[in-house]
């Protein structure tokens, strides 16, 4: 009898540990590389957004010629498919746990925490606390925010909500034309009050006619690009509203730059990225290395209510019945549908299983 060759069995488990390994790192968002920075930022992403979404322009402008500042994302699945209330709760817990553990962890660093619409929901709800009923009759349980005089809630230094689905008029922390109006689901009592704790650390960015957070009565015209835009416009202006709460100054005529791609393309890593600046230029490093993914355009059947620029009160009752949220759709961060925790074991079983089918096949091929 021949002798087998053992370049096949090779062959075979080095493809399905190739195909785990892939299935694993593009599925999960880890964070956390273990190192400390004196500028850390938490990014909550818009609903079916990839990591980080829209606001990796305002990483950019954070950290932008600050000597040591880096990011990681709020962890949670937000896909179309996952229920609204079901990821707001998922962020929220995520959220609290991630600032608990890099305050233990890095005590001396400034966290500064952002959300953007149904993202800036979850960073609402860590700050303020959470609970309610939204869209679809959906409800999340009552719980406490974080207190601005104990850790982790004082190491926050800044803390920014942008388009929030929650957003409520007439706070002295709200700016732009959208600061008189009331979003979809504006917060009240205890809620408000808790938010309220940390008015001298926050900022709400909410244009006029965006049809989220500047619902109001729904009577108005509103302009879904102004739901969609607001890292391309305010990034900037953002960016130095943080540095001036850090105590930091930047020269205009810095060389400094960072590197952090703000297009649809998502990079999925298995440690939070870490931007370190040089005299002249920064470079986006990870503790392992990353996978570049595309976002593609979905849902097209639902495209024709993000793709117009404007629209009226009908708009607005079409979001709150469908839960779709405009950058869900958008097809310029149109997201992958993210991992939850067990989907992930889902995959480490599915990975198990091909594994030992490669090693079984090996071995039948050796008897034969």
């Amino acid at each position: 009898m021949p002798m087998p060759d053992f370049r096949f069995r090779h062959v075979a488990l080095a493809s399905a540990s190739a195909a785990c390994l892939l299935a694993l790192v593009t599925s999960a968002q880890e964070t956390g590389t273990g190192a400390c920075t004196d500028v850390h930022v938490f990014l909550s992403r818009g609903n079916n957004e990839p990591y980080p979404g829209r606001q990796g322009k305002l990483v950019q402008a954070i950290c932008s010629g600050l000597a040591s500042c880096d990011y990681e994302d709020v962890a949670f699945d937000n896909a179309l498919e996952v229920e609204y209330c079901s990821a707001i709760e998922a962020g929220r817990k995520a959220g609290v746990a991630q600032i608990a553990a890099y305050n233990e962890r890095c005590p001396d660093a400034k966290l500064v925490v952002s959300g953007y619409s149904q993202g800036a929901h979850v960073v609402g709800d860590v700050l303020g606390g959470g609970g309610g009923v939204f869209f679809q009759g959906c409800t999340t349980p009552a719980a406490p925010g974080l207190d601005p005089d104990s850790t982790p809630g004082s190491a926050i230094a800044a803390a920014l909500l942008f388009g929030d689905t929650r957003h409520t008029a007439s706070q002295s922390f709200n700016t732009l034309a959208g600061a008189s109006f009331d979003g979809l689901f504006p917060r009240t009592g205890q809620q408000l009050a808790g938010l309220n704790k940390f008015a001298g650390v926050l900022r709400d960015w909410c244009q006029g006619d965006d049809p989220i957070c500047a619902a109001g009565d729904g009577k108005r015209t509103y302009d879904v690009q102004h739901h969609l835009n607001y890292f391309d416009v305010y990034s900037g202006a953002a960016g130095e509203w943080v540095k001036s709460m850090l105590g930091e100054t930047t020269s205009p005529s810095s060389s400094s730059t960072t590197a952090l791609s703000a297009t649809s393309t998502s990079t999925e890593a298995s440690s939070s990225t870490v931007i370190s600046t040089t005299t002249s230029s920064a470079a986006i490093s990870t503790s392992t290395s990353s996978l570049t993914s595309t976002s593609t355009s979905t849902s097209s059947s639902n495209s024709s209510s993000t793709s117009s620029a404007s629209g009226t009160s009908s708009f607005t009752s079409s979001i709150v019945s469908s839960t779709i949220l405009p950058e869900a759709t958008d097809s310029s961060t149109a997201a992958s549908p993210t991992a939850t925790p067990d989907s992930s074991a889902g995959i480490v079983a599915s990975c198990k299983l091909h594994l030992g089918l490669a090693a079984l096949g090996s071995v039948l091929f050796m008897i034969s």
